[in-house]
């Protein structure tokens, strides 16, 4: 019984480490979800942006990638490092992108776009 009763708490315990063991971004960069949320409302702003025929599509782009941080919280600095840091981890960047993707054609589709997946 004893035997039983440690085996269970081992197999817990391994359950535990293993959960544990994924990989956590330092806290001095983007969290991910944030990170997603961030790159979801910049490609939102953008085409908004590319819209406008005023001549202004360089500032009008740059205005709004400025306001999408502001919104956020986050500064061009901790954009820029964020971006590098998920950059040289390809696989977190791809599945930040798949989450945008996914979000971006849900949106076009509630507006009755025909959306093919990749």
């Amino acid at each position: 019984m004893k035997n039983k009763a440690l085996h269970i708490i081992n197999v817990v315990a391994a359950v535990l480490l293993l959960a544990s063991c994924k990989p956590q971004v330092p806290s001095q960069y983007i969290q991910p979800d944030d990170m997603e949320d961030l790159i979801y409302d910049y490609h939102i702003a953008q085409g908004i942006a590319a819209q406008q025929q005023d001549g202004n599509s360089d500032y009008n782009r740059r205005l709004t990638f400025e306001l999408v941080l502001k919104e956020h919280g986050i500064t061009q600095a901790e954009f820029d490092s964020s971006l590098v840091y998920y950059y040289t981890r390809a696989d977190r960047f791809q599945e930040i992108y798949k989450n945008v993707q996914s979000r971006l054609n849900a949106e076009a589709e509630k507006y009755g776009a025909v959306v093919n997946e990749v």
